[in-house]
């Protein structure tokens, strides 16, 4: 190689070097800011979860009033959040007659207005599937017949369109014709077999459907292999879930909640939580629960909730700021929440955060709006046993499908020891966090494939906000209680119900404090009351607190009637072994343990403990043995000691004799001795011919005349005494 050669190539060897070098420290910051620019990793997450692939929205029934027109408009509300080239949102419209007052009463026009927008282009860019659990009845048949797909609930029935009807128009076949003419989810000849009760319908070589004429035309024509009758004449047809999905296939699906029909649909669980019918007439309160967990906490809240719903209050916004508490008291609020009726809709607000067994809490709501930034379960302020953690995933596992929730991660929120994996149902984007044993339950389990464990050990899972939007846990991203009113139209500033005074009340009464102090003061009066039986006063005070007392513990959760018919019995036995059978014993040491064991079944909400917070529970139960007892002895001194000494109540109790006293009883008692009466006046109670008796101040004894005689009623006076009777003479001589 030439010299000239060799400096070309050491020229170009220099150029690349420096060209690299203007690269690192020019270039790199510019790509480093354009990355900056960029939204990271977690905001594209972000981005592709705001991307809507399914919602639910329900149908009210029966369908008339603006019903069409609201669901039109929020139908409308949800295309317009659709971009260009989004696919086609599964759109769930859920018909639920379990719980309404009235299925029938839709109104044609209207339910032919809205089965007209579902098949229109306009609602084409949705894919639609309706929902129908318990009895769809009337034009509210047009729905499910203008929607792409039926699912149903396995309870569920549809038919008996025309019951409303006195007769059916031509108007109306046209148009049940049309609508399950264009979508074939149900063959028009079976919607006009809902509607029309003269028409017998025919299933024809198992696929075929047609009226009474038509089948007799196939049947002359020789082309009917195998027939079956299915609505007889006279008759509307009226189909369950099984004969459509079983016998007849013409159901895609029966689902018995949403976690089934979202996979069935291979949709998010999260977004059918929310219910997208945003026209509904929302009326809101907020519910701050703010710290601990504890049982006042939840009486209070629950108290103010239902105050709020019998005022009309439809939407109930829980503020949630806990890092955990009383797991009782936890599990009652969520045994609450989940008994509300379904016309109540519930969202859990986490801006901070919601740690430990306050979660659960969460879990019950309808839908959980959460900040990005926020923390949902891990490490709080209680830490479940080995024993605690095992009743909790039996709980969670029975109130799962209530909650309509996976139970798995909110398990191991709080139990280190459970292990949740991703599971992936290959074919599909759908994914899904569960443990082995909730995987194993699920009734397609073969389809779901695991993946990587998500959960650390010895650590209780602790999900940021992103993360449980990105996972399905929570359903949608707020950061404040003004993007949840805006989010639902409700306005800015959402009513926090105050505790009127019969609430505060109730609070005071339900204070274990008030318990001790009427269950001390109690037993004092009613060892007074045995004591000095017959005075009333003691008693009378005895029955309030021992009343208050129950009525306390029943506000509290922990006392019910058989806490009470345990005491009243005792107390009836231990009267019995006092003036009815004194000295057997049996009743009277039944009856005390009857009382005992009633005090102390009424500071807890178990009989007998099973689990480590019960556990824990029992010395505060035997605490209300020891004030028992520390209440007979309280009593018997104060009785004995210090009531003779007290005005006013020394009149209720007969102080005991000095010795100088019992002398003097024990000479009276032993002869009958008048000499006091010397001097005193009276009045003859029966003429004196000379003896006879008189009444000498208020004792009645045995007089006898001086001389003269005295006729009954005379005024005498006692002049001499002579062993046991008296001898008088009349006060007038």
């Amino acid at each position: 190689m030439s010299f000239r050669m060799l400096r070309i190539r050491d020229t170009w060897i220099w150029l690349a070097n420096v060209c690299l070098f203007l690269v690192l420290v020019f270039i790199a910051p510019l790509v480093s800011r354009a990355q900056e620019a960029d939204p990271p990793a977690e905001n594209h997450a972000e981005a592709d979860h705001a991307k809507l692939t399914g919602a639910r929205m329900r149908v009210p029934l029966p369908i008339n009033g603006s019903v069409d027109t609201n669901v039109k408009k929020s139908l409308q509300r949800l295309l317009s959040r659709l971009n260009e080239g989004d696919p086609r949102p599964v759109v769930i419209l859920e018909l639920d007659a379990t719980n309404a007052e009235q299925t029938t009463g839709s109104e044609f026009e209207r339910s032919l207005s809205l089965a007209r927008f579902l098949t229109s282009k306009e609602a084409a860019r949705l894919k639609t599937v309706a929902y129908l659990k318990g009895k769809i009845e009337g034009h509210a048949v047009l729905i499910p017949l203008a929607c792409e797909q039926i699912v149903m609930h396995p309870d569920a029935e549809i038919g008996n369109a025309g019951i409303d009807e006195s007769s059916i128009s031509l108007t109306m076949r046209h148009a049940y014709e049309e609508i399950a003419g264009y979508r074939n989810t149900l063959p028009p000849e079976l919607a006009l077999g809902m509607l029309d009760p003269n028409l017998e319908i025919y299933r024809v070589n198992k696929r075929r459907f047609v009226d009474g004429p038509q089948y007799e035309k196939l049947k002359a024509a020789g082309e009917v292999a195998t027939s079956e009758k299915l609505v007889d004449q006279g008759k509307m047809a009226l189909f369950t879930a099984n004969e459509l999905r079983q016998d007849l296939q013409l159901i895609s699906n029966i689902s018995e909640n949403y976690r089934q029909l979202a996979t069935l649909l291979e949709i998010p669980e999260n977004q059918l939580t929310q219910d997208l019918g945003l026209e509904r007439d929302w009326k809101a309160a907020r519910f701050i629960m703010d710290g601990d967990i504890s049982n006042r906490m939840v009486q209070r809240t629950s108290l103010s909730m239902q105050d709020a719903i019998q005022r009309g209050v439809n939407f109930l916004l829980i503020d949630l700021h806990s890092a955990g508490g009383d797991p009782i008291a936890c599990e009652n609020m969520v045994n609450y929440l989940l008994g509300l009726p379904d016309s109540v809709h519930t969202v859990a607000l986490i801006t901070d955060e919601a740690l430990a067994n306050s979660a659960l809490i969460a879990m019950a709501c309808d839908e959980i709006a959460i900040a990005p930034n926020a923390k949902l379960g891990g490490s709080g302020n209680y830490v479940y046993s080995h024993e605690g953690r095992h009743d909790l995933e039996n709980y969670l596992v029975r109130i799962s499908p209530e909650a309509n929730r996976s139970w798995s991660v909110w398990g191991a929120m709080n139990d280190p020891d459970l292990e949740v994996y991703q599971y992936q149902r290959p074919g599909t984007t759908l994914s899904k966090f569960l443990s082995e044993r909730e995987a194993a339950d699920l009734p397609d389990a073969k389809q779901w494939q695991r993946g990587k464990e998500i959960t650390t050990a010895n650590e209780p899972l602790q999900l940021s906000g992103t993360q449980a939007l990105d996972w399905g846990v929570a359903d949608s991203q707020v950061t404040s209680v003004a993007e949840v009113s805006q989010q639902y139209g409700l306005p800015a500033e959402l009513e926090v119900p105050k505790q009127n005074w019969a609430h505060r009340f109730v609070e005071v009464l339900a204070s274990p404090s008030l318990a001790f102090f009427c269950l001390f003061v109690g037993v004092m009066a009613m060892i007074s009351e045995f004591k000095a039986p017959g005075v009333g006063v003691p008693g009378f005070i005895a029955a309030i607190c021992f009343m208050l007392f129950f009525w306390s513990r029943f506000l509290n959760g922990t006392a019910g009637w058989l806490e009470a018919m345990l005491f009243v019995g005792g107390i009836f036995f231990i009267l019995m072994e006092l003036f009815v059978l004194p000295g057997f014993g049996i009743f009277g040491l039944g009856g005390g343990l009857m009382v005992i064991t009633a005090v102390v079944l009424a500071m807890q909400t178990f009989i007998w403990p099973s689990t480590d917070y019960e556990l824990e529970q029992v010395p505060y139960s035997l605490g209300s043995v020891l004030v028992i007892f520390s209440g007979v002895i309280a009593a018997v001194i104060f009785a004995k000691h210090i009531l003779p000494k007290t005005p006013f109540l020394n009149q209720t109790m007969l102080e005991a004799p000095d010795e100088e006293a019992l002398e003097e009883i024990r000479r009276r008692e032993t002869i009958v001795d008048l000499s006091h009466l010397i001097g005193d006046t009276g009045r003859a109670m029966t003429p004196l011919r000379p003896s006879g008796k008189a009444k000498i101040g208020h004792e009645i004894v045995s007089v006898t005349s001086d001389g003269d005689m005295i006729e009954q009623g005379e005024k005498v006076v006692v002049v001499q005494v002579r062993g046991n009777y008296a001898i008088v003479r009349s006060a007038n001589a």
